[in-house]
């Protein structure tokens, strides 16, 4: 499953590095380890399109995957009830996500973990991935350190109600590229 083209680093400059539409992904996970799975997927792209999915854990997840209790109580605050009686099955939550993304190019905070808990999202679904992720940090690199620092400062002084929960996360990343854009 390839869904995650390195060129696009090497194509990104400061002269084709600002998009009509910045869409950027965050997946909330299970735990960090290395059998940890995806809880909860959101998008926001800047020109006001959402989605955000708690996923319904398959049965090989729940059976032989990582669940930290810590993360649950103090930082995501989501249970594993809340998934298995709010959540929505794999299938259902890749084909929207190629619905609503099909052939654009999405960002992410850390293509290290969201890549890998979005594979296991969609091998899980046995749907092929049809848009593209890439690391913000590839973005950044291509605006310059002056760009970058602005975009940091923009971001960090916005408040996020809801820490660590995908859709707040990606609301903010969007809102700073906005602000920035328009200085």
């Amino acid at each position: 499953m390839k869904f995650f083209d390195p060129t696009t680093r090497d194509t990104l400059t400061q002269q084709n590095s600002f998009f009509d539409e910045f869409i950027i992904l965050d997946i909330e996970a299970s735990s960090l380890g290395f059998t940890s799975y995806p809880i909860e997927v959101a998008i926001t792209s800047s020109m006001g399109q959402s989605a955000s999915y708690l996923i319904q854990p398959i049965t090989i997840w729940q059976k032989q995957g990582e669940w930290d209790v810590y993360a649950e109580k103090y930082i995501h605050k989501i249970s594993q009830e809340m998934l298995i009686t709010n959540g929505e099955n794999v299938i259902s939550v890749a084909r929207n996500l190629n619905k609503m993304f099909r052939g654009k190019l999405l960002f992410c905070g850390n293509l290290e973990y969201d890549g890998i808990w979005l594979c296991k999202l969609f091998q899980a679904a046995n749907v092929g991935v049809e848009f593209h992720l890439t690391d913000l940090t590839y973005l950044l690199e291509s605006w310059g350190a002056s760009k970058t620092e602005q975009f940091w400062n923009i971001y960090n002084n916005i408040t996020n109600s809801q820490p660590h929960r995908a859709l707040p996360d990606t609301k903010r990343f969007v809102d700073a590229y906005t602000k920035l854009i328009e200085l």
